[in-house]
């Protein structure tokens, strides 16, 4: 990929984060993220299925980076807790549940990675769950459901429990 179809694709991810600052997921179209990120709606969709299918890169790119693979549970919700509108514009307000599939997906997967690398000794409770599973991937995508609907019900909540109350809670479950 040249260097100006990944600036084009970044202009559209920023373009998104901007957006989802102050509008829902469901809300934003097309031509507004164009707009934002000044390309046409061609380009859009050169690189582009629909505005999920942009979101899905935005978390590849952007946030998935952001979780240490060493304490994944804390660097989620400092996460969210640093982008309280986006992630509340992208949970709260949207009734797309391929979205919600992919987010349960990407954090089975980091939790299923973890596990198997002995990186959640601070979570000793999920890390035996996954290995003592007969399918550690089921495992992982159950843990990952349960998390993030927890997550949910944190930012729905408007964050009553502090971040730090929120990751001692995960951490001694068993």
């Amino acid at each position: 990929m040249s260097k100006s179809q990944v600036r084009k694709k970044d202009a559209l991810a920023q373009a998104l984060l901007a957006l989802l600052h102050h509008e829902a997921v469901e809300k934003i179209t097309v031509d507004q993220l164009c707009r934002e990120a000044n390309v046409h709606r061609s380009t859009f969709y050169r690189y582009f299925q629909d505005k999920y299918d942009l979101l899905h890169y935005v978390f590849q790119t952007i946030w998935l980076e952001q979780i240490d693979e060493n304490n994944v549970v804390d660097s989620m919700i400092e996460m969210i807790v640093h982008d309280k509108d986006i992630f509340r514009n992208i949970s709260i307000n949207n009734s797309n549940n391929s979205l919600y599939a992919l987010m349960i997906d990407m954090v089975a997967e980091q939790i299923l990675e973890a596990s198997l690398n002995n990186r959640l000794h601070n979570i000793l409770w999920i890390e035996e769950t996954v290995l003592n599973a007969t399918d550690q991937k089921l495992a992982a995508d159950m843990i990952a459901g349960a998390f993030l609907t927890l997550l949910f019900k944190w930012v729905d909540s408007n964050y009553q429990m502090s971040s730090t109350e929120l990751s001692d809670f995960i951490k001694h479950l068993h």
